[in-house]
């Protein structure tokens, strides 16, 4: 990852000056600041259908709250990003307001611009420091590592604080700036040398892509190390008692004398089985080889001076996520919805913490723990004046997307913690928003506190007026055994009414308040482009998962999908011989199930970077990953052996590759993706199916860089326009592949004219 830019002495310090003539040509197009109004834009107005390259040129912004305050209140900065398809990069803008000024005909001064090349952001986790002029962030520029930068908005000065040689992916520092700690990738380290070679590698945990690599560590790994230091120091490492990853973000003390940093739990008390949560009882009756780790977390609490750790709750993390915040005086922490130690408890309070996760503050030195709330909460800013604690309700939006709901705060009184009942309010400071919903893309508003009226602060995306988008309405249906499901259902832009389409099914994930121009992720989604080239698509939430890691979960969620075409179908919508259908990640399980098991047969499908509880998943990070094997073993019934194999021959999509009636196309991120779907390919094109698999470099689960998602996702809507409508796009580019997609066309006539002995009963 290394490269010029990265080896250039950045002790100078970098002087950003822009002109504001500049900032208005390169922020946006945007109207006075006036109270929002709802209009419709008619359809004389739209010049083009939307793309996958509008998708990836949409800016949005980086944070689910958007705006960052000042200390002292009277600035706020917001993060945007869009993808940049020139140059394969994503680009980032910092935004800085006057508070004052919102309400009025005023623009944002451009204060930093940095644009990454990489997976990683490139500008995130903004933090203002107590000057009110400084803030700290994780950034690079193209070719670069993740490292630590401050900026002063004053002096527009850039500063790199961090030097470290592998990317940064957390951090946290006191309120000051005088000491941090962060979190960096382990480095890369080869795995033949001269010892190595004469004795060779005794193989344990190593993962198997990394073993055929020849190396260990860097990039795609995992595991993380945690430095402590300040930046008149050099950084050095601290140790902790259970492994590291970099789902945690380690948090230090305003004294800089400790840490809390969440890790993955190597020995599970055997009490924690108690708790109700699934993935906590599943994690923590699981059988796990030597050196093993699940996903269940516990905070520790590092002695920055000692270097000594210890637990500091003895109970799991919270499974969604938590945050912590120290208090002014370093001798207390907050942690948000973290679960309570069970010993020495009884009766109704034992009861709620095996149940619930709680905010609560506990004190280091004591072990005391007072209990602040039983909501699930997003945030945690602990006022230093005021002594008070706000932060936002979590609420489920859909069965798989949370969003933020109404603020809540608390104040210690006497020792104990009250919630407030009337939110303090400073009237001068503007509620920011993004306001959106499945048919408005997202604008920035600013809300008035007294008057709570609208101001559109900013048009994220002024260009998309001129486009052409779907119509979206929440359909609802029941599926076969009687559970109510939802989903999105776009309708193609030229739509006349009484003409069936075709449809295109995306999975994993729906909420009628978010705008999802692909859907819920990035990677193969592509629901708006689709739809321009007039074809319904449907985009399903996940099911009721009260079934998820038993038998009963995938033919549940399959069998949703089959209702939702006979649903459509006798509305009369659609037409049930051309039916595609998109699985990623958890859903590729779903869709590879109702491949081989469904009693509809789709015209065409797509999949990337999923589980689907196959052999060879099970075989090939089984001595890594304790999760892949226990999860497949709950979803087939057993283990592949003996008395297993059965229900593994019935269940296991892998083994019911024969039955596979419908043209393939997979994508694979990196070396592990690869083999997570060499079974499909390799199968299917033993078997003579029409399958087709994409490799990619090293693209992120969820797609980041641009060329990466127009593989994945304009790849997807020439597939399905190909197979469900005959279509070729006339681009001389893509001549090659229409030449090999051809010859899966006549792969898969072929299979279709064999004699019905050779074929699959249903």
């Amino acid at each position: 990852m290394s490269s010029l830019h990265s080896r250039l002495d950045f002790d100078k310090e970098l002087v950003l000056v822009i002109s504001s003539m500049a900032i208005l040509s390169m922020i946006f197009l945007m109207q006075r600041t006036r109270v929002l109004q709802a209009a419709e834009i008619p359809h004389s107005r739209f010049r083009h259908h939307v793309s996958v390259a509008d998708s990836i040129g949409m800016t949005r912004t980086t944070d689910w709250i958007p705006a960052r305050f000042s200390p002292d209140g009277k600035h706020f900065v917001i993060v945007l990003k869009n993808g940049n398809l020139k140059q394969n990069t994503n680009e980032y803008s910092v935004l800085l307001w006057k508070t004052s000024d919102v309400f009025k005909s005023t623009t944002p001064e451009l204060l930093l611009k940095m644009s990454s090349s990489s997976n990683r952001e490139g500008i995130e986790d903004v933090t203002w420091l107590d000057d009110s002029a400084t803030f700290m962030f994780l950034g690079e520029h193209p070719g670069e590592l993740h490292q630590l930068y401050t900026f002063n908005v004053r002096s527009h000065v850039l500063k790199q604080i961090t030097r470290h040689p592998t990317s940064v992916h957390a951090y946290s520092a006191d309120p000051k700036g005088k000491y941090f700690s962060y979190l960096a990738e382990e480095p890369s380290r080869k795995l033949w040398n001269s010892q190595t070679l004469r004795e060779g590698i005794t193989v344990s945990t190593e993962p198997l892509p990394k073993l055929m690599q020849g190396e260990t560590g860097g990039e795609d790994d995992s595991r993380g190390q945690l430095f402590y230091g300040s930046p008149r120091n050099r950084s050095r490492q601290l140790t902790t008692q259970d492994k590291i990853d970099f789902g945690s973000k380690p948090v230090v003390s305003p004294d800089g004398n400790y840490v809390v940093l969440a890790t993955l739990v190597t020995a599970v008390p055997k009490n924690w089985r108690e708790y109700l949560n699934p993935d906590i009882q599943r994690e923590s009756s699981a059988q796990r080889g030597r050196g093993l780790t699940g996903f269940i977390r516990r905070f520790e609490l590092i002695d920055t001076i000692s270097g000594t750790s210890k637990p500091l709750l003895d109970s799991p993390a919270g499974t969604s996520g938590s945050e912590v915040a120290w208090a002014p005086d370093s001798r207390s922490v907050i942690i948000t919805r973290v679960f309570l130690p069970l010993d020495n408890t009884e009766g109704d309070d034992r009861e709620a913490r095996k149940s619930h996760t709680f905010t609560v503050e506990v004190t280091p030195s004591t072990g005391e723990i007072a209990k602040i709330s039983q909501e699930d909460l997003y945030g945690a800013d602990w006022n230093l004046v005021t002594n008070r604690l706000c932060s936002h309700a979590m609420r489920l939006e859909s069965s798989t997307f949370f969003g933020l709901n109404e603020s809540v705060c608390f104040q210690k009184r006497g020792g104990k913690w009250e919630q407030l009942q009337s939110l303090p309010s400073d009237e001068s400071i503007p509620d920011i928003v993004v306001e959106e919903d499945m048919n408005t893309p997202p604008n920035l508003v600013a809300v008035d506190r007294t008057t709570r009226r609208k101001y559109l602060l900013l048009d994220l995306n002024p260009h998309f007026k001129q486009l052409q988008l779907a119509k979206v309405e929440e359909i609802e249906w029941n599926g076969t055994d009687g559970h109510p499901l939802t989903g999105g259902l776009y309708y193609p832009v030229e739509y006349v009414p009484g003409k069936r389409y075709p449809l295109v099914i995306q999975t994993h994930g729906w909420s009628r308040k978010r705008f999802m121009i692909d859907g819920p992720y990035n990677t193969g989604s592509a629901a708006q482009a689709l739809a321009s080239q007039n074809m319904f698509v449907l985009q399903a939430d996940d099911g009721n998962l009260l079934s998820r890691d038993t038998p009963d979960e995938a033919p549940r969620e399959a069998a949703g999908y089959e209702d939702a075409i006979d649903y459509l179908d006798q509305m009369g919508l659609i037409d049930h011989r051309r039916v595609g259908i998109e699985g990623f990640s958890r859903s590729c399980l779903f869709i590879k199930f109702a491949l081989t098991h469904s009693k509809f047969t789709f015209a065409a499908a797509s999949v990337a970077d999923g589980i689907d509880a196959g052999y060879f998943q099970y075989i090939a990070f089984s001595n890594t990953y304790a999760d892949v094997p226990e999860e497949a073993e709950k979803l087939n019934a057993g283990q592949p052996w003996g008395k297993g194999l059965a229900p593994w021959s019935r269940q296991s999509p892998g083994f019911n590759l024969d039955k596979v009636e419908t043209p393939l196309r997979i994508l694979a991120l990196d070396p592990r993706s690869v083999l997570g779907e060499w079974e499909w390919f390799a199968g299917l094109t033993r078997l003579g199916k029409p399958v087709e698999m994409i490799y990619l470099h090293d693209g992120a689960h969820d797609l980041v860089r641009p060329w990466d998602r127009m593989i994945s996702q304009q790849g997807n809507v020439d597939w399905f326009r190909f197979w469900l409508k005959g279509e070729e796009d006339s681009d001389p580019a893509k001549a090659e592949q229409y030449a090999r997609w051809r010859e899966l066309r006549k792969l898969q006539e072929q299979n279709e004219k064999k004699p019905a002995s050779e074929s699959v009963s249903r």
